[in-house]
């Protein structure tokens, strides 16, 4: 299973047992697995406790597989019936771990359990509150069978204080924590909300920061943990100036959409530009960067409206501003006018759609970000690879797999016969009894 590498990793040898599900735990073990800790993917064949990111859209099409062949039982649009192997979510966001299953409502399920901690050094999971101490697999419980144990537990309010036991997804949080509340256009229009769950996503990156931290306090002094993560509190890291704002002024907050709402910059927004749902930003924040728009729309009679001749004018008249700007970009190709308007020194990018990203991007592109690595159900694919470079620790999505996500259940033999030691017979036997 474990490839060769070319260098030793800042995690080689950190084994850490990851119960985690959907997105906000995944993504701490992912960023883990990139730098070399052998994560152990937890997860049990009723349809209850696995991973529903598996069976979520898209899927690999029914004609990719690695063998060459066709996986049946493919339902486009509502999940994978009798298959789970083939989610680009959940290969996205699981490449380079171990997958194993392990029933933990069984007995021996939890004792196999505590058995694997005995030689972890971490265990990560952001089950509903309470529920592994209701398994007696809670932190209290694990750090007397191993001391050591660093143990990561994420909710979405956090497992201390008077909300610990309420039950939360990523846009709970997201509109707990005031996030979907910020996000769309200026009143009287309603709240928008985050188009992707993004607290499933930003606590990931603390989450591996938390873990490393106490990782590295655990290779010098062999103590472990325990983590509280919350969602709801990482949003508030992500609300900007709004707290900062209402704790000086008083003030409720209010949305300026794409508006500057500190600055006479305008026009200040995304325009559409030709074709199906294209847009560009543009970012006028000087009477010069409005003079060069003003030649290059071919100097418009309603552009020398006395109004907008300075910027004070036209922030005072920014919707009627807006409404003439769109009258030109409208008729543009994004791309052409993005380069266009930079050329002229002003501000302008386009907004970019996903075949944008994975497709046009040159900056990606010079950068590696997309990885291909082989999956062992539906053959080789791309993968979000890690933003950033580093020296002297080279980043690995592949991780000590060298491949992306695993199938259910993939790695059980070399799990339980080469890391925890169980025999043939012992496998067999916890098989037909429903445990692993």
């Amino acid at each position: 299973m474990d490839g060769e590498r070319k260098a030793p990793r800042p995690l080689d040898g950190v084994r850490v047992i990851d119960l985690t599900w959907l997105q906000v735990g995944p993504q701490a073990t992912r960023l883990l697995t990139t730098f070399g800790a052998q994560v152990i993917r937890v997860e049990w064949r009723d349809r209850k406790a696995i991973d529903f990111i598996r069976y979520t859209p898209p899927f690999a099409p029914d004609h990719a597989r690695a063998d060459g062949g066709r996986i049946q039982g493919v339902t486009r649009g509502h999940g994978i019936a009798g298959n789970y192997d083939r989610g680009a979510y959940f290969n996205n966001t699981n490449p380079g771990k171990y997958g194993i299953t392990l029933n933990l409502n069984h007995p021996k399920g939890r004792d196999l359990l505590k058995r694997m901690v005995r030689d972890a050094n971490a265990i990560c999971e952001n089950f509903s509150p309470g529920q592994m101490d209701k398994w007696g697999l809670g932190y209290e419980d694990l750090r007397k069978i191993n001391p050591r144990i660093i143990y990561l537990q994420t909710t979405g309010m956090g497992k201390a204080g008077v909300y610990k036991d309420y039950v939360s997804y990523g846009p709970t949080a997201q509109a707990f924590s005031g996030l979907t509340f910020l996000s769309g256009l200026p009143e009287p229009q309603p709240p928008a909300g985050w188009g992707y769950s993004y607290l499933d996503h930003s606590p990931g990156y603390f989450g591996a920061i938390m873990l490393m931290a106490a990782i590295r306090r655990q290779r010098s002094s062999g103590i472990g943990c325990y983590i509280d993560m919350s969602q709801c509190e990482t949003g508030l890291m992500l609300s900007g100036t709004s707290l900062l704002e209402h704790q000086i002024t008083g003030k409720p907050t209010t949305r300026y959409g794409n508006r500057m709402p500190f600055l006479d910059w305008a026009p200040h927004g995304a325009y559409r530009c030709f074709g199906d749902d294209n847009w560009i930003a543009i970012s006028i924040q000087s009477d010069e960067q409005w003079r060069s728009l003003v030649e290059e729309m071919g100097s418009p009679q309603w552009a020398m409206d006395s109004r907008f001749a300075t910027a004070a004018g036209r922030k005072s008249h920014e919707d009627e501003l807006d409404e003439k700007l769109a009258s030109f970009t409208i008729g543009c190709d994004r791309y052409d006018l993005m380069r266009r308007l930079q050329v002229r020194g002003i501000p302008a990018g386009v907004v970019q759609k996903a075949p944008d990203r994975f497709d046009r991007d040159p900056q990606l592109k010079a950068r590696g970000y997309y990885v291909d690595l082989p999956h062992s159900e539906i053959g080789t694919w791309p993968v979000e690879g890690f933003p950033a470079r580093l020296s002297r620790s080279p980043a690995d999505v592949g991780g000590p797999t060298g491949r992306a996500a695993p199938k259910l259940g993939e790695d059980n033999n070399f799990v339980y016969r080469e890391l925890v030691g169980l025999g043939e017979a012992e496998i067999a036997e916890l098989t037909r009894e429903g445990v692993i």
